[in-house]
């Protein structure tokens, strides 16, 4: 005759279950896989197009010099307020991320996920060199008077990426807070670059799907660490918050950047090709953080409720 174990009045039968698999790890599901590596795929078509559409044709090189010329003329008297913004907010996204790292080895004992943030943050940083330096080459089509390469933006790429390095160092309950700050930092960083006329918004752009890409990469990598798989923190207010307000946003921007981008193609209306341009910016920042922000989502219980399992991350 066997005895069944007691439990406490009020106890979840399922507590004990979970409770005696919480020291055993578990490698990503082949879903979970394919999901990280559709969005590194999206990231480096994003890349792609922008290089094609900005860098190898005529009216991407128009736009971008156009966008361009409308800071000069429009713009100048912001220059030089926005140069000191421009050095500081590199540093300042360092030194943060810096500060955030340390923090996390000391308290939460992070090590493997700090490593992979720092060496991510070199990836992003080494093939945004690469890419401009020895591999893109930009093909004078008569529009713009500089014709050595830009692409992607050095500044942008710094600040994105240490973001990333502390988005991927810090436990997954602080990650869609340190996502927006990511996005704060990289795309005030882009900005303040094309209004002190370093780089045409295609850099910008370019920047931001480089250090995405790698992101998206290091979260994959951090499914197969045995310390995630037991970090099964929940966000899902944040979650149900960022998707939904950073996808309707996105889309709208970008829908913004390709209208005004026509503007300025048609009829040449001053102005529309640098909105139009911003808005390409944050459209992709947006886009970008979505993404990355859907990719902490877990498995859920089956108890869990069908309209609570979309938003829960």
């Amino acid at each position: 005759m066997t005895t069944e174990p007691t439990r406490e009045v009020g106890q979840d039968p399922h507590r004990d279950w979970s409770s005696s698999r919480r020291g055993a790890y578990q490698l990503p599901t082949t879903k979970v896989v394919v999901k990280h590596l559709i969005v590194i795929a999206l990231m480096v078509a994003g890349l792609w197009a922008t290089i094609w559409a900005f860098l190898d044709s005529y009216s991407g090189q128009w736009i971008d010099q156009t966008a361009l010329s409308e800071v000069s003329n429009n713009l100048r008297r912001y220059s030089q307020p926005s140069v000191s913004l421009l050095n500081a907010l590199p540093a300042i996204s360092g030194v943060l991320a810096l500060v955030g790292i340390v923090f996390v080895l000391v308290r939460r004992h992070r090590f493997a996920p700090a490593l992979i943030g720092l060496l991510v943050a070199a990836g992003a940083n080494g093939t945004t060199q690469i890419l401009k330096s020895a591999i893109l080459n930009k093909p004078n089509l008569g529009v713009q008077e500089a014709t050595i390469n830009s692409l992607p933006s050095g500044h942008t790429t710094f600040a994105a990426a240490a973001g990333a390095a502390l988005f991927l160092a810090a436990p997954k309950k602080w990650r869609p807070f340190l996502s927006l700050v990511m996005f704060l930092f990289s795309v005030m960083t882009g900005v303040a670059t094309v209004i002190n006329e370093w780089h045409r918004p295609a850099d910008v752009v370019a920047a931001l799907f480089v250090v995405g890409g790698w992101t998206a990469l290091g979260l994959l990598i951090l499914r197969f660490v045995p310390a995630e798989d037991h970090d099964t923190s929940s966000t899902r207010h944040t979650g149900m918050l960022i998707i939904p307000l950073m996808v309707i946003t996105g889309l709208f921007l970008g829908f913004c950047a390709v209208a005004t981008y026509m503007i300025s193609a048609t009829q040449h209306f001053t102005g529309a090709a640098l909105l139009g341009s911003l808005c390409l910016i944050l459209a992709v920042g947006m886009l970008n953080t979505a993404l990355l922000v859907w990719l902490l989502r877990r498995k859920q219980p089956l108890a869990e409720r069908p309209y609570t399992k979309v938003w829960t991350y």
